[in-house]
């Protein structure tokens, strides 16, 4: 053996890439011998064989189309495609050719890679960013479906809705049972399960949702629907999420007659008006915490784990460039799931101080929207507003700024912010669409404003919409302040 056949043949024992040198025709010269173990044929097989006829189907025609090109070129080049393995098992591969157009009948030396674990790994990546994207949107959707819902039926509807489209093959169900032992074919007794939790009994997960009238209400499921952590978590938080409609449905019922009885007018008494939207705060604020422990942590520990995979292996520039963009997408989905919690309960409200917070919130929604905002204050930091007072006034701008984003279309909208004889005044302004008043100034055709009259009466305060000269809205809000002022 010379010299040059030595050296081949150290590289031919060193790799564990397959080397081989094929014709123009595609059939074999030389193979070497670790085929076997690559795709589960012999060397000696392969003779008068086509090499592409182990190639997929799917790719073959691409295959013999860059071979051609190849042989016209006279360059080389190297591709990714899959190759199907004698027991019938697909992998993939990573091909790298090298022509030799001087040769007789044109040899080719190719050198050929299994790369399956890092491509599986990468769909993997893929299939989660993505999954965790449908997920995230579902809550997000669900949640803002939530609050039209005024009756259980459509509660029970909407989220078996839900469940089948997220999770195909679940067939959800609501079970009810008026008596405790209705539900020993269960398995179980239900009167004892906790609200929000899952419960695996044989072949389905069950998840109380709420009691009526002492009749537990069951979200019952398939649990072979249920193949991923996240879409058990995913489950959970849409369970809490209709939990606590359930509730609040539960307890509007159980008003119903009082208010009947309390007013006659066509508002809602202030007291019933006030407990509701202290009961949406404190949801807000569970929701909030729910999904920053479980949703974002999640998110979080998968692209640290991405990101110490990208550190500690090296990685084909072209797969690493991928991953990047998935390390990217998962970044961007952190970056709103923290967005939803600060949007549930605002950071630091009580600590900043309304005034500030409000220029924070403005700061931040100046940057996407496509309207400008004027705000000003006066004396404001001088008034010491309680807790219930801060969010109520916040979450007023907060559907101002729905109401110009999804109605007015206005391109400049106004905030004034004063004190004047013991009460908080607030002007909003908009140069958008002319406002039309309904009903003596209760504009009940449009639902932000209609929570922004009823967050008003809520915090005993009133709210008054006019139009400006035939064109955009001017709201007046006066809101009482009986607490003792303090000055710097």
């Amino acid at each position: 053996m010379n010299d040059g056949q030595q050296f081949f043949q150290t590289i031919v024992d060193h790799t564990s890439d397959v080397l081989m040198i094929v014709d123009r025709n595609r059939h074999i010269v030389y193979i070497s011998p670790n085929v076997y173990e690559f795709n589960g044929y012999r060397p000696e097989e392969f003779q008068n064989m086509d090499i592409f006829d182990i190639v997929h189907p799917d790719d073959r025609g691409y295959m013999l189309q860059r071979h051609q090109n190849l042989l016209a070129s006279k360059q080389s080049n190297s591709t990714e495609y899959r190759i199907i393995k004698k027991n019938g098992e697909v992998r993939y591969c990573e091909c790298k050719t090298t022509p030799l157009p001087d040769t007789e009948n044109y040899l080719q030396v190719v050198s050929i890679r299994d790369i399956t674990e890092r491509k599986q790994m990468e769909m993997d990546l893929e299939y989660h960013k993505n999954r965790h994207e449908v997920l995230q949107n579902s809550l997000k959707n669900f949640s803002h479906d939530l609050s039209s819902v005024m009756k259980l039926a459509d509660l029970e509807d909407r989220m078996l809705k839900e469940v089948e489209i997220i999770l195909p093959g679940s067939n959800p169900n609501i079970l009810k049972f008026p008596q405790a032992n209705d539900s020993i074919e269960l398995g179980c007794d239900v009167t004892n399960l906790s609200e929000g939790k899952m419960v695996t009994i044989s072949d389905k997960v069950l998840i109380k949702i709420g009691e009526r009238k002492q009749c537990p209400y069951i979200l019952s499921l398939n649990s072979s629907a249920i193949r991923e952590k996240m879409e058990s978590i995913w489950l959970e938080t849409l369970a809490h999420y209709s939990m606590m409609v359930f509730e609040n449905l539960n307890m509007i019922e159980n008003l119903i007659h009082q208010l009947e009885t309390a007013s006659q007018s066509k508002e809602s008494p202030q007291w019933v008006l006030r407990m509701m939207f202290n009961l949406q705060e404190q949801q807000r604020l569970t929701l909030s915490s729910d999904l920053h422990d479980t949703v974002l942590q999640d998110q979080i520990d998968l692209y640290r784990r991405l990101e110490s995979l990208l550190n500690r292996y090296e990685i084909e520039k072209e797969a690493k460039t991928k991953l990047i963009e998935i390390e990217q997408g998962l970044l961007d989905i952190i970056h709103e799931i923290r967005i939803t919690c600060n949007n549930l309960r605002p950071p630091l409200l009580r600590e900043l101080g309304l005034e500030r917070s409000l220029e924070n919130m403005f700061e931040h929604i100046q940057v996407t929207s496509t309207y400008k905002i004027i705000f000003t204050s006066e004396e404001i930091s001088m008034i010491s507003l309680s807790e219930e007072q801060t969010i109520g006034i916040y979450r007023i701008v907060q559907e101002f700024l729905h109401y110009a984003e999804e109605f007015s279309r206005a391109n400049t909208i106004k905030f004034d912010l004063y004190y004047e004889k013991e009460r908080l005044m607030m002007v909003y302004s908009d140069d958008g669409i002319e406002f039309d008043a309904v009903e003596e100034n209760h504009p009940s055709d449009n639902m932000r404003l209609t929570s922004v009259s009823q967050r008003a009466q809520s915090l005993g305060g009133k709210i008054d919409f006019t139009s400006k000269q035939g064109r955009g809205l001017i709201a007046t809000l006066e809101l009482p302040i009986n607490l003792e002022r303090s000055f710097v």
